[in-house]
């Protein structure tokens, strides 16, 4: 996918999207790219709801393993370095 990217005054933009505050008066960095067809094959999903969520959840691999570490303030970098361990003693 083709894209344009150019660095323009933020004035010249105002009447075409709001900027934030932080941006005015100031350059700054646009990026197009050509929107996508909706019955493009490559659209992005449907929106989801909570309770289409929910339903997929229930019995799924995802839902048994939530809670599965215990929230102990340990990174994952952490446990980890722990599991690790425990493999290198079992020789």
């Amino acid at each position: 996918m083709e894209a344009i990217r150019r660095v323009v005054d933020s004035g010249l933009l105002n009447s075409v999207v709001p900027l934030p505050e932080y941006f005015q008066d100031r350059k700054v960095e646009i990026i197009v790219f050509p929107a996508e067809e909706k019955n493009a094959p490559s659209a992005v999903l449907p929106f989801l709801t909570m309770a289409e969520i929910d339903k997929m959840m229930k019995g799924s691999t995802t839902e048994s393993l939530i809670g599965s570490l215990p929230n102990r303030g340990v990174s994952l970098e952490e446990y980890q370095a722990e599991r690790l361990k425990k493999y290198e003693s079992a020789d």
